[in-house]
């Protein structure tokens, strides 16, 4: 198959090269799609984590709408520089990493943030590494929101079904759509709840 051609290392070699900051910042649309998700499940004192956040669009629309506690963790490190000079407000008050993301997430305590997302992310995750599905769910204390294609597959996309996936790990899927709205035709939008999970 094609996609057992290509390494991990050399997944992560295309997105350290071809994280394309400049055009990333165009789609607001898909950031302003995710925030009421976010406001849905979220306070605005909740640590949130974006896994992939490339220049920051993400993180910026919650930081413009009064979420404080943000982090996010690039593979990139031209995204990450683009993040800080359009949005120094943002890096100064977030915890930007740069890192690929097997590489930082063992480290981080369980429990540690209380909602992780990713939007075109985890189809980017090869296979060798779904470990790090596992790990999410554990460092989440309350949501898990995903945005991703699960059915598109080429050397660098893999499809799975996140629902399947995160309800191994002590979540129940609470919400799911398509994602016309953010013109992300192929996705879909998923949130998931840790069973028994502290009250907010």
């Amino acid at each position: 198959m094609k996609n057992e051609k290509k390494s991990v290392e050399e997944v992560h070699n295309y997105w350290i090269r071809k994280s394309s900051p400049e055009a990333y910042l165009i789609h607001r649309e898909r950031s302003e799609f995710l925030l009421p998700y976010i406001r849905k499940y979220a306070n605005t004192d909740n640590s949130i984590l974006e896994i992939g956040c490339n220049a920051g669009r993400n993180l910026q629309t919650l930081f413009e709408n009064d979420f404080k506690r943000l982090a996010g963790i690039e593979i990139s490190k031209q995204a990450v520089e683009k993040l800080k000079k359009t949005y120094p407000a943002l890096a100064a008050q977030s915890d930007v990493i740069h890192s690929p993301v097997e590489e930082w997430i063992k480290q981080v305590p369980s429990g540690h943030f209380d909602l992780v997302f990713t939007m075109a992310v985890l189809e980017h995750i090869h296979p060798d590494s779904e470990w790090v599905f596992e790990e999410i769910a554990r460092i989440s204390r309350k949501h898990i929101l995903t945005i991703e294609d699960e059915n598109t597959t080429n050397w660098r996309l893999f499809p799975r079904n996140y629902q399947k996936i995160f309800e191994q790990f002590g979540y129940q899927q609470v919400e799911e759509k398509d994602c016309k709205k953010a013109d992300l035709e192929k996705y879909r939008l998923r949130i998931f709840e840790r069973i028994g999970r502290a009250s907010s």
